[in-house]
This record gives C-alpha cells, sequence and structure tokens, in this order.
C-alpha cells in the first residue's frame, strides 16, 4: 500500500477562497495524511474542517498558539487493518527560536521511547541547512 503524505505551510486559512483552492488541491493530490501549519484560524472544527476536504472520513489534531512551547508535534499511531503493521506518523512544527530546538528534540524522544515502532516524521521544522538559505542571505 502507498500512502500519500502531505506536509503544507498554508500561510492563513481565514479566506474562504483560499480554503476552496486549498480544497480543490487536496482533492486532486489525494492525500492520505495532510499536515497544515500555519492555518492561523481562530477556531478550528468539523464545519472548518469539511470546507477542506471533500472526505467523509476525516479526523485532526490541533496544536493551540498557546501550546507552542510545550507541544511541537501531533503524533498519531497507525496499524494495518491486513498486516497489522504498526507505525508512528509524526507532524512537526518547530520552533523558531534557537533555544526551544532543544525542547522539540526532547519531545521527540519521549515520543521514541513511547512507541518504539517505525516512525515518519513529516512537517515544518524552522531551520536551515546552509546559511545561504537564510532570508537576509545574497
Amino acid at each position: 500500500m502507498t500512502l500519500r503524505l502531505l506536509s503544507w505551510n498554508v500561510r492563513g486559512l481565514n479566506n474562504p477562497r483560499k480554503r476552496e483552492v486549498c480544497k480543490n488541491l487536496l482533492r486532486e493530490w489525494r492525500c492520505d495524511i495532510v499536515c497544515l501549519q500555519e492555518t492561523k484560524l481562530s477556531l478550528v472544527n468539523s464545519v472548518v474542517l469539511r470546507s477542506l476536504s471533500s472526505s467523509p472520513f476525516i479526523d485532526w489534531a490541533v496544536l493551540d498558539k498557546v501550546q507552542s512551547f510545550e507541544g511541537f508535534s501531533v503524533s498519531v499511531l497507525f496499524r494495518g487493518v491486513l498486516d497489522g503493521f504498526e507505525w508512528v506518523c509524526i507532524g512537526i512544527y518547530g520552533p523558531n527560536a534557537y533555544l526551544h530546538r532543544v525542547a522539540l528534540w526532547e519531545e521527540l524522544s519521549r515520543v521514541r521511547t513511547r512507541w518504539n515502532k517505525s516512525w515518519f516524521l513529516f512537517g515544518d521544522f524552522n531551520v536551515i541547512r546552509y546559511p545561504c538559505e537564510r532570508l537576509d542571505c545574497p
């Protein structure tokens, strides 16, 4: 079985037209698991989620802004119906502040300790690989 996973920094979803564009792209891409970052939505409920998805099979988890220094990830344990294979999917939204990144790695270590399974990390770590990737780089 092939899964399609998407991590997308949408930079705001308050505009209904932007949500419609997002919904159309998600339908086109036919993703199985979607991790949206920076939605900037003040309220996330089933009505808002239905405006983003045409699938009747949808579940979600939200990290509020208040949790941003305590929770950097959403972890879900999956078990294959046919083969029983278990794996952990972890959606990441890493902190911008360097000092808080240690907390992210500590959190991931706790997830690893809790579920000693295969795992898949995806999301926005808010890190750069090379200095030239900085916004202020010439």
